[in-house]
Order: structure tokens, then C-alpha cells, then sequence
């Protein structure tokens, strides 16, 4: 059901998640590292992956909305950059050319199913180089459960069977709903 949702929003434009500014964590991030290979996991329309390449970055990025990787295509080549762009399941990673310096999840992995995330968890052993970092931003789900997706404790002990944790800072997301991004290194 997730999956229909999602389709159409795309295709309708009806995106307000997808700012087409590229956060400022992803750009502190950028400032302070040299440019390496990076995978963006759920990338949408592609403007993280774009201002990755743009800033040197090897990027390859995954979505699996048929729309939103049409326009991140678009997008990419009016940049005058390349991104490998992948249509399909973020869990979909094996051919996908490991190691990665960086994996960026905004907002991807806390809408997943728990098979799912358990599946995302695990392939980042393999997708993330040692000393890689992993940059994820997540609604948190709720403690009144009123909400259909969100970081849980179960889904962050998941990203940590092999990935430690160096950087909580939470804060609000849009409507003001709690939200975290989290620092994680392999």
C-alpha cells in the first residue's frame, strides 16, 4: 500500500517532503569530509544525490518510485553531473558496488516494514566501507502509536547490530512531528 501511496504522490507532484534544498546536515557533512563514493538510499527526485556529484562525489542513489527516478534522471543530467540511479527496493543492494564511504537515508528507512528494515540493516554490513558513515534522518514514531511509520527503539537497535551510533540530535519535522537525525559508523 505503501508502495501505490508513494507512486502517486510522485506523479501528482504532491511531494512536500521534497524540498529541492539539500538539508544542512548532508552539506556540514560534505564541508568536512573529502569527496568519496556515496549511496543514497530512498533518494527521490535526486537532490541529495545531485548536490553529492556536484560537490565530486561517485553517487549512486535508489528509489523505488518509477516517477521520482525519472525526474532525479532529468534532474541529473540538467545538473551536467552523473548519478547511477537504480529503480527498485532499498533491501534490492546486491549487485550494487560496495563499499560506500557514505549512505545517506532521509527519511526512507523509517517508512519500511520491520522485514524490511531488517533486511536494509544487514546489507549495510555490506555496503558501508569500514570507517563509513551512515547519515539518517527519521520521523520518530509516536508514544501514542497515531502514526504509520516512524523510527522505533527496535529500529535503531537494528541499524546498530552493525553500525555504532555517534550522533543523536533530535528535533520537529514538518507539522511538528518529532524527528532525529542520527550520525552511525561502521
Amino acid at each position: 500500500m505503501q508502495r501505490i501511496r508513494f507512486f502517486f504522490r510522485y506523479l501528482l507532484k504532491d511531494t512536500p517532503w521534497d524540498t529541492g534544498i539539500s538539508p544542512p546536515e548532508l552539506m556540514d557533512f560534505i564541508a568536512a569530509h573529502a569527496p568519496g563514493r556515496a549511496l543514497d538510499m530512498g533518494c527521490g527526485t535526486g537532490t541529495n544525490a545531485i548536490t553529492l556529484a556536484q560537490h565530486g562525489w561517485e553517487v549512486h542513489a535508489i528509489d523505488f518510485a518509477a516517477p521520482a527516478i525519472r525526474t532525479a534522471r532529468r534532474k541529473a543530467q540538467r545538473a551536467g553531473v552523473q548519478v547511477h540511479f537504480y529503480h527498485r527496493s532499498v533491501t534490492q543492494t546486491a549487485d550494487l558496488p560496495a563499499p560506500f564511504d557514505l549512505v545517506l537515508d532521509i527519511g526512507c528507512y523509517h517508512a519500511l516494514s520491520r522485514p524490511d528494515q531488517r533486511a536494509y540493516a544487514h546489507n549495510l554490513a555490506r555496503l558501508l566501507a569500514p570507517g563509513g558513515t551512515m547519515l539518517l534522518y527519521a520521523h520518530l514514531y509516536p508514544p501514542d502509536g497515531n502514526a504509520s511509520h516512524g523510527l522505533d527503539d527496535e529500529g535503531l537497535r537494528l541499524l546498530q547490530t552493525h553500525l555504532r551510533l555517534v550522533q543523536r540530535v533530535e528535533g520537529s519535522g514538518r507539522k511538528n512531528r518529532a524527528s532525529v537525525w542520527l550520525t552511525l559508523q561502521r
